[in-house]
């Protein structure tokens, strides 16, 4: 069944390219025709969602892209013929490169294919349910009664129709759209590559580690050197994730999902600049638009830098174009962000070793520009430091001299890779000065911020590369990458540790709590389902919850901890996740059925399984007058039956 799982989904992946190929061979990016017919089938089935159920809509919204295809096949034939074996050669060479990245991952997740921890179960939880959803926004698996209005959420609904269109479970598609998420970024990658022959080690870079491995080593701690929490919790108070660890950990979160769109942007811009084709910029402007629904943070720093470039390249007509953004206003007006309000000002910066351990990638526009310009540099350098010292910002010794250094080359040469080593420098500066205000507080205040734009950076730098030609500064690239490759090698060399399970079914580990075959059972159906929310109203990454993570129902309450935190400013949002927990602890604990409160959620089932057997005193006569659909000895379910 997997191997049919596998073999449906990359049927469908393949035909979404395939019948993209006439426009991204007409912008000279036949290697991003799966980025891009994905996020354009993606955005057609949206439009169609907010009219009817998504599964529908994703069948019919793959028939209007497939008509709308084939007429710009038919109008590209003539143009295409002359070239059509050339054209389908390059084609399946980045369709093989895609095969061969999507296929080791998978391996890779034989050993390691279970959706549970950190993000895991949100972010299968809200897969799930876009797949049930009827109208968007989606339904909030987790607050029966709510949309999922306050958060971005597009990038979920790539891989729901995929799911819907491939026959596959979510349980399956998660590991399926992580594989995706992996190859996408190293065909992306891989265009840039061959079309631009100097940036041979840009993978080599986007694909490797940090430098706290190496320390680790250094320090003789072999244990902590490739865990994934030690690597990315470098600078206090804040997550240090790079692109690799990202891919590696498996949380199916915007984050992880936008690595892909993010570099095929970047790759686009490489084609722009080159050779200013009109048809490329037009889809700039949507894909930015699109970004913005998958992980917001990113919309604000690769619009600054498609805004650079134009300038920077007299390429003023994009101007003109941004009124494509407008294709998205379904979003941005239904959009109820109360999770972020406003900006604050940084009080605890990052120290120098810390910062360098976690985004060592810095170390290259500092080479370059000590190569360039020695006497600038020094000159700057000696000008921040009293500066810096004073203002307590050690960073800005790194990031300023070689800012300055890159302004003064790109106003004597253009350069686009100069436009993105000076925004880089400039994003991580900024997070240095400002954060965005939003749930987290205290010492933990620019948590998220630093989370989010560091794996930016990394991206951004990666592209930015400048392989100078002095022979130092390419024996200094090279021992660099020898250093941070150490983490990659080492992740799978470990890799037999983690024991091979031989599966892609994310939630086959629940036999251990013996609900595997109950979830399985309830996965088929639609409603709202009473679970176990957790030791308190607030409670997140733990178990509870797996009833709606795992089969798509909405609970009554669950992953309290998340709903806090996106609704984080809405006044009503305390008042509510408390009264729902009482009322669910009612549900199993009262002596006489309460159906005030079953109707108030439109409760459809009640499930009694691993969580709710330890942690509620159920009363069971009650539930008599409801009707039984499940029982095998480890989980009871019953459908609430309503009196007439």
């Amino acid at each position: 069944m997997v191997i049919i799982n596998v073999l449906l989904w990359l049927v469908v992946l393949h035909v979404v390219s395939y019948l993209f190929l006439p426009v991204t061979k007409r912008m000279g990016l036949v290697g991003l025709s799966k980025v891009f017919g994905l996020v354009s089938l993606t955005y057609v089935v949206w439009i169609i969602s907010f009219f009817t159920n998504f599964s529908f809509a994703s069948v019919l919204g793959f028939l209007i892209y497939l008509t709308t295809c084939s007429v710009l096949w038919i109008v590209e034939a003539r143009r295409l013929a002359f070239r059509f074996k050339e054209t389908l050669f390059e084609f399946f060479g980045f369709e093989t490169i895609f095969l061969i990245f999507f296929l080791l991952y998978v391996i890779y997740e034989l050993f390691n294919p279970y959706a549970f921890g950190a993000e895991k179960m949100t972010d299968m939880a809200i897969l799930t349910s876009i797949t049930k959803s009827k109208g968007m926004p989606p339904y909030d698996p987790f607050l029966a009664g709510y949309r999922f209005d306050c958060y971005y959420y597009m990038g979920y609904v790539i891989y729901a129709v995929l799911t819907v269109l491939s026959l596959s479970s979510t349980h399956v598609s998660y590991n399926l759209a992580c594989a995706t998420v992996f190859a996408l970024t190293v065909t992306s990658l891989s265009q840039l590559v061959l079309k631009f022959r100097r940036k041979v080690l840009v993978p080599f870079l986007l694909l490797s580690g940090n430098l706290v491995t190496f320390k680790m080593l250094l320090m003789g701690n072999l244990r902590k050197a490739f865990d994934f929490w030690t690597v990315t919790r470098v600078i206090k108070g804040t997550i240090n994730e790079f692109p690799l660890a990202t891919l590696f950990f498996r949380d199916l979160h915007p984050h992880f999902i936008s690595i892909p769109l993010q570099v095929s942007f970047l790759v686009s811009l490489f084609f722009w600049v080159r050779e200013d084709r009109k048809s490329i910029a037009c889809f700039l402007i949507f894909l930015l638009g699109f970004m913005f629904t998958v992980n917001s943070w990113d919309f604000f720093t690769y619009g600054f830098i498609l805004l650079l470039t134009a300038l920077i390249y007299r390429r003023f007509y994009v101007f003109l174009l941004t009124p494509i953004l407008t294709a998205f206003l379904p979003f941005y007006l239904g959009l109820h962000a109360s999770a972020v309000k406003g900006i604050g000002f940084v009080v605890n910066r990052s120290d120098l070793i810390s910062f360098l351990l976690a985004q060592p990638l810095v170390l290259l526009p500092i080479a370059y520009s000590l190569i360039e310009d020695r006497k600038l540099f020094a000159i700057s350098l000696t000008a921040v430091a009293p500066v810096a010292y004073t203002l307590k910002f050690p960073v800005l010794i790194l990031t300023f001299p070689p800012l300055v250094v890159v302004c003064r080359k790109l106003l004597k040469e253009k350069s686009f890779e100069h436009c993105l080593i000076l925004s880089a420098l400039l994003i991580l500066t900024a997070v240095e000065v400002v954060y965005v205000n939003d749930a987290y507080g205290g010492e933990i205040e620019r948590l998220n911020t630093v989370f989010k734009t560091y794996v930016q950076a990394w991206i951004i730098l990666s592209l930015g590369f400048v392989p100078g030609r002095e022979r130092i500064y390419k024996a200094f690239t090279l021992a660099l990458i020898a250093v941070l490759w150490i983490y990659p090698v080492g992740c799978l060399v470990g890799l037999p540790t983690l024991g091979y399970k031989g599966t892609l079914d994310s939630i086959e580990f629940t036999k251990n709590y013996g609900e595997y075959k109950a979830l399985k059972f309830l996965y088929r159906f639609d409603g709202v389902v009473v679970e176990y929310p957790g030791k308190s109203p607030y409670e997140s990454y733990t178990y509870s919850g797996r009833v709606s993570a795992y089969t798509g129902l909405r609970s009554v309450l669950s992953n309290g901890g998340h709903e806090y935190f996106w609704r984080f400013f809405d006044k009503d949002i305390v008042k509510v996740l408390n009264e729902r927990f009482r009322d669910v602890k009612s549900i199993y604990e009262s002596k006489e059925l309460n159906y005030t409160i079953l109707k108030r959620y439109n409760v459809t089932f009640i499930y009694i399984g691993y969580l709710e057997k330890r942690n509620y005193n159920v009363s069971y006569g009650k539930f008599s007058k409801l009707k039984k659909v499940y029982d095998d000895g480890n989980v009871v379910i019953y459908k609430v039956i309503y009196p007439k």
